[in-house]
């Protein structure tokens, strides 16, 4: 594909590092800084301003398969989407940071006046919002992702030091009929069941496993990492646009929800939107030790910190473990602090930016794959149609990448959790687990 993206701040920098190894990318940026900050990067660097149409042109919009805007000033990426389409993209795309903008473009009022000008909004706050909802009502689980229409779930849970399974060899686990283990996540690694050595692991500290399980057998599964079934209470640290998503979401569960900001005039705001009768709402600072031991935190399941400052997001999560709190989320405005937060104890730390461009990730996929999900920054999960030419071949005899493990096939209404053996028929839907590095590789084997 021919990608052009205006603005190479991090969102764009973000993109522009997943696809630059497989596809032309252009950036277009008006600071020529960008320049240096993209040079380890197989893409093409144009100085200038996004809503200029001769840049445009020469970035060569009138050919490009898709057009990004993602600078941090939202009118430019309006009137540079709209341009890029009327000059001839395929496909454009437009970040926003402010929910005004948000709410009006995905207005079906505003969709019918502008038409095809803009396919798709994207606005990271509400990204973040939906990935911390997956996670945040299953007790220890990392990551979660329902499948199959609902037949299928994939969970990531974290191996803890003082936990069942650190220090044991895999194979002397036995996981539940209907479930199966689809990888290891070590670090940089990922190790595959197709691996020799995959058995013979030892489990250590901070391994991330991946399950594929039926919906029945979920909670099995489940049961193996975590005593308690239900999150019964739920705190959340921050009631600006994130922090109010996930307590309107979660009003309608059975949850108990208390949210702190230290807006005044914010939280008579949040009171009057929110039900009374589901979220206490407090003004106060959540890093106050006082305040967190009034309210129970040593009864809390889950704690989400998602005010905008990342240290004060840091300082509430580590309060939070040190008291005990079984499952910390934290929102991290910089993906280059990610890594520290998850050193210093934080469960499970995310930004919106990389939420929204796994988004991209998964709008852009070509056509016969569907990007489903992207874990740990490292995988993608790809669900490809079965071609007439792999008819009757058993999974071993594709030729798959050794990083990449078929972890379901979808046949009709039917759900197969599959070995090295099963056989396939053309027109399966197979769900693959596989490393950012070889995803392309899947795409064409089954492309051929």
């Amino acid at each position: 594909m021919y990608i052009v993206v205006a603005g190479g701040g991090e969102i764009g920098s973000l993109i522009a590092r997943a696809f630059h190894q497989n596809h032309d990318v252009v950036i277009i940026d008006r600071n020529p800084e960008a320049q240096e900050r993209l040079s380890t990067l197989d893409v093409r660097v144009l100085v200038g301003n996004a809503t200029d149409p001769e840049v445009l042109r020469e970035a060569g919009v009138d050919h490009a398969d898709a057009f990004i805007a993602c600078t941090d000033v939202d009118e430019i990426n309006l009137i540079s989407t709209m341009l890029a389409k009327g000059l001839g993209a395929a496909q454009v795309l437009c970040f926003v940071g402010r929910a005004y903008y948000a709410e009006v473009l995905t207005d079906p009022r505003t969709m019918e006046i502008l038409g095809t000008r803009i396919d798709r909004v994207l606005w990271p706050q509400r990204s973040l919002a939906e990935e911390i909802l997956e996670v945040i009502l299953i007790p220890k689980a990392i990551d979660t992702e329902v499948l199959a229409g609902g037949r299928l779930r994939l969970i990531e849970y974290l191996i803890e030091a003082d936990g069942p399974y650190a220090h044991r060899f895999l194979a002397d686990i036995e996981w539940p009929e209907g479930v199966l283990l689809v990888g290891v996540v070590r670090g940089t690694e990922f190790f595959t069941p197709a691996e020799d050595s995959f058995r013979d692991l030892v489990l250590e500290p901070g391994d991330h496993l991946l399950f594929v399980a039926t919906q029945a057998s979920f909670p099995i599964l489940h049961a193996y990492f975590a005593q308690r079934e239900q999150v019964r209470r739920v705190m959340i640290v921050g009631g600006g646009a994130v922090g109010y998503m996930i307590a309107r979401s979660l009003e309608r569960t059975n949850v108990e929800i208390v949210l702190i900001d230290h807006n005044p005039e914010r939280c008579e705001w949040l009171s009057q939107n929110l039900s009374s009768s589901r979220v206490l709402v407090l003004q106060g600072d959540g890093t106050d030790l006082s305040l967190l031991e009034s309210e129970g935190i040593e009864e809390v399941d889950v704690l989400v910190a998602v005010t905008d400052n990342d240290e004060k997001n840091l300082l509430v999560s580590l309060l939070a473990k040190q008291m005990g709190v079984e499952k910390v989320i934290t929102r991290v405005g910089r993906s280059e602090t990610r890594n520290l937060f998850e050193r210093v104890g934080v469960d499970i730390p995310l930004t919106p930016r990389q939420a929204a461009v796994r988004e991209v990730i998964n709008w852009l996929s070509p056509e016969g794959i569907e990007h489903l999900a992207v874990i740990e920054d490292k995988l993608e999960l790809l669900e490809v149609t079965v071609p007439e030419a792999f008819h009757g071949k058993q999974i071993h005899e594709c030729q798959l990448p050794l990083k990449a493990v078929v972890v379901a096939v979808l046949r009709g209404v039917q759900v197969i959790l599959p070995d090295e053996m099963t056989s396939l028929q053309a027109g399966d839907h197979l769900l693959v687990l596989v490393s950012r590095e070889a995803s392309e590789r899947v795409g064409e084997l089954m492309r051929s």
